[in-house]
């Protein structure tokens, strides 16, 4: 890439030295106005601009490059500068083909993996359902084995009596109440596990059912006295009131029997006085009585115990196993959950699997159609990167044989209907130019030809590989937008762009090489009656070829093209010694003179 020019500084110094020299080779050393070459100073529109010289490049490029993640050679390679038409796009030429020999092999054993893993990913799905479907059976199971209990505990006690017991228990206390309390511990089992959802889920049962406790865990609530329970009366008895009913009615039935023997007794007593009946008649009578005072007693007995121990023992047992029943309920569904995680978590990690082994052999087969590259669009065919250095595409050729990494651009085919000029501006410039400011670009193929153009886009930050071997060097890369469609332009050749920066309408100015720089001072020689006057000036913009002169100056003066000695250009004043002649600009300080002259 071309260089930007110097500042204009350096221009000034360099032209001034050049017409000192030239001046005293033609004019052999004279000191009068007539032998030094002058330029009237002018009044009119002064055109301010910016010159650098870049390069050609199109502002849009297609480039060609490595879809392969190993390094891969080149084995053919189409021509550099092959003009693509639209026939072969549409024939599918190859422009470049690559050695896919380990991809193939890559994707051999790829699919030895890959089936492996669809194996894996439909065995984990299978099972995912047949897991469904055994938790489904094992809560089916626990629910009718609890719904059993409480049909047995209802059997006891009846429909009535146990509801009452089952409600100052805190559990269930009927069939709807037992589903309910079913249903929500299944709705928890489909939620995701998680700390949060699981305290959450554990209070909302509570809230439903009225309880300050929540039925997630049924209560182990103290010893209940349930012979409250035996003396109710409903309208549905159990086997408990029957039992008790019965028993009592034996005992009924022995206290009439044991009255009934007793006044047979007394009555064989009074007869066995009287002599009408036998003593053995009498005896066998007392034994009668004796026997019946037994069965009362003995009913007495087992009515006690029943009210006792036997109905309180039998309630209790079938208290026990309706709380076991929904204990056992809730600690299936929580396995049931358990297990339905696991076999989730192994379905999700295959499926994973699966997807990225999918992902995997997709890619390679993406990889090994990307070994042929096909022409994408017309165009010229350009080798490597356009836009980058000469010595980036030089360690990175493009030819057979050549290995080419990852992401490399192999062929660049440039958008030719849209061209540009990449330039960099100078430090000393960069606050002139500005984005949309027109330019006149001129392309060293085309000699005399003037093309129109724009400022499309400037640095912020100076380009940072320009000052690698310069560091004091700043330039700022800039685009510049060439209007129209130009055939002939090519992308790689030289141009010099002016950017016009400003347009003075009606100003004085002189030519560039006719100022003295001295001390931060601007000094020009005005002819004046056949001899020159130094005098000091105020400058302004200036261009290449001229410099606005504001103050100092008059229209219609001559100044001296070529600065003479000083010593020699005083008027009569004695002449000065060599070392304090001034009119030669130090060439040790260029950019400090230019900065001078730039300024207002």
């Amino acid at each position: 890439m071309k260089k930007g020019k110097s500042s204009k500084g350096i221009i000034i110094a360099g032209v001034s030295v050049l017409a000192v020299v030239g001046w005293w080779s033609l004019s052999g050393g004279g000191t009068t106005a007539e032998k030094v070459p002058t330029r009237i100073v002018q009044r009119g529109p002064l055109e301010i601009s910016v010159l650098q010289g870049g390069e050609i490049r199109a502002l849009q490029n297609n480039e060609v490059k490595s879809e392969i993640e190993v390094p891969t050679k080149i084995l053919s390679l189409i021509p550099e500068g092959y003009m693509i038409t639209e026939e072969d796009i549409k024939d599918g030429k190859v422009l470049i083909e690559l050695d896919s020999t380990d991809l193939k092999t890559k994707i051999e054993t790829h699919e030895i993996d890959f089936q492996t893993t669809v194996s894996s990913y439909i065995d984990a799905d299978e099972n995912r359902e047949i897991q469904k479907s055994e938790n489904q059976t094992l809560v089916r199971d626990t629910k009718q084995t609890g719904i059993f209990a409480l049909m047995d505990f209802e059997k006891y006690l009846g429909r009535e009596v146990t509801g009452a017991i089952l409600t100052a228990a805190m559990l269930p206390p009927d069939v709807e109440a037992f589903e309910k309390y079913a249903d929500v511990l299944e709705s928890q089992a489909s939620v995701p596990i998680n700390a949060a959802s699981t305290i959450a889920k554990r209070d909302a049962p509570a809230a439903k059912t009225g309880s300050k406790k929540s039925v997630l865990a049924p209560p182990e609530s103290e010893m209940i006295d349930f012979s409250p329970f035996l003396g109710q009366k409903a309208q549905s008895d159990g086997e408990a009131q029957q039992k008790l009913r019965q028993l009592e009615d034996d005992l009924l039935l022995h206290r009439s029997e044991l009255a009934l023997a007793k006044q047979k007794v007394e009555s064989s007593k009074r007869l066995e006085e009287k002599k009408f009946v036998t003593a053995a008649l009498l005896e066998n009578d007392q034994v009668s009585f004796d026997k019946v005072e037994l069965s009362v007693k003995t009913s007495e007995t087992a009515l006690a115990l029943f009210k006792k121990y036997e109905f309180s023992k039998q309630c209790a047992t079938y208290l026990a196993a309706y709380r076991e029943a929904l204990n056992k309920l809730q600690r299936t569904i929580r396995a049931n959950r358990s297990r339905m995680a696991q076999a989730e978590t192994k379905f999700s990690t295959a499926k994973r699997r699966y997807e990225m082994e999918l992902a995997r052999r997709e890619n390679l087969e993406l990889q090994l159609k990307a070994c042929v590259i096909k022409a994408p669009q017309s165009g010229l065919v350009a080798y490597g990167d356009l836009n980058a250095s000469a010595s980036y595409n030089y360690s990175n050729s493009i030819e057979e044989g050549a290995t080419v990494r990852l992401r490399q651009t192999m062929l660049t085919i440039p958008d030719m209907s849209q061209m540009g000029v990449r330039v960099n501006v100078h430090e000393s410039q960069i606050k002139k130019v500005r984005i949309g400011q027109p330019v006149k670009v001129r392309v060293d193929a085309e000699p005399g030809k003037e093309l129109d153009g724009r400022v499309a886009e400037l640095a912020v930050l100076p380009d940072s590989s320009s000052s690698r071997f310069t560091p004091n060097l700043k330039v700022y890369p800039c685009t510049v937008h060439i209007e129209g469609y130009h055939p002939w332009m090519k992308p790689g050749m030289n141009a010099k762009v002016e950017i016009i920066v400003d347009q003075l309408a009606d100003v004085l100015y002189v030519p560039v090489q006719s100022i003295e720089v001295e001390q931060d001072h601007h000094f020009c020689y005005v002819s004046n009656n056949g001899t020159l006057e130094r005098r000091q000036i105020s400058t302004g913009l200036f261009n290449d070829e001229f410099i606005e002169v504001r103050d100092g100056l008059n229209g219609g003066e001559a100044v001296a093209l070529a600065l003479p000695k000083k010593a020699e250009a005083d008027m009569g004043g004695p002449a000065r010694p060599e070392h304090e002649v001034t009119p030669k600009a130090k060439p040790s300080k260029p950019k400090e003179k230019a900065v001078a002259v730039a300024k207002p």
